[in-house]
C-alpha cells in the first residue's frame, strides 16, 4: 500500500518543479521520496528523522498505552523525552526547525515523518500537544501518509499554506 501512495503522490506532482528534494535517512521516507520523484537529486538529512520513541520504537500502540511510564511522559510529552532514550517534541520540533531554517530561498520539497511534521508544527505555530484518548502521539490531528503539507517562509516568519492534502489517495 505505501508504495502505490507514493506512486499517486508522484503523479500527482508530475510536471511541477519540486526544487531541491530532500528526505530522512530513514528507509521509509527515502523509499517514498525516490518513487514519487525518481528523477530528482535526492539529498538525505538525519534531522528529518522520525520522533525517536525510546523504548516504544516498533511496539504496537496496545504495548504503549498500557505501558507504566507512558502515562508520566504524556503529562508533558513537549518537553519530557520519551521513556527509554527518546526524544522530547521540542527537541524534534528544534532539529527540524534548523534544518528549515537553513535552506535558500527557493521550492523545497521534504518527506519526514508524521510525528516530525506535527512536532515541527507545534513549534512553529503553537499548536497544541496534548494526550489523545486511544492514541499514541499528543496530537489532536491526523497526517495522512505521503500527505501534502506546504509551509512558505518570508521575512515576518513560516505561513501554513496547506496542511495534510491527500486528495491523490481518493478514488
Amino acid at each position: 500500500m505505501g508504495e502505490e501512495q507514493a506512486r499517486r503522490l508522484g503523479q500527482r506532482l508530475a510536471g511541477g518543479n519540486p526544487g531541491t528534494v530532500y528526505a530522512s535517512d530513514l528507509r521509509r521516507a527515502a523509499e517514498t521520496a525516490r518513487l514519487a520523484l525518481p528523477a530528482a537529486d535526492l539529498t538525505l538529512d538525519a534531522r528529518l528523522r522520525e520522533l525517536h520513541f525510546g523504548r516504544y520504537e516498533g511496539a504496537t500502540t496496545v504495548d504503549v498505552l498500557h505501558d507504566p511510564d507512558y502515562a508520566a511522559w504524556q503529562r508533558d510529552p513537549w518537553r519530557l523525552p520519551a521513556p527509554g532514550g527518546g526524544e522530547s517534541l521540542a527537541a524534534v520540533a528544534a532539529r527540524l526547525r534548523a534544518w528549515a531554517e537553513e535552506l535558500p530561498g527557493g521550492t523545497v520539497t521534504a518527506f519526514t515523518h508524521g510525528a516530525a511534521l506535527r512536532a515541527l508544527l507545534c513549534g512553529l505555530f503553537g499548536w497544541p500537544a496534548t494526550p489523545q484518548r486511544g492514541y499514541v502521539l499528543p496530537f489532536p490531528y491526523r497526517h495522512a501518509h505521503t500527505g501534502l503539507t506546504r509551509l512558505e517562509r518570508g521575512a515576518a516568519g513560516w505561513t501554513l499554506l496547506t496542511y495534510n492534502d491527500h486528495a491523490h489517495l481518493e478514488d
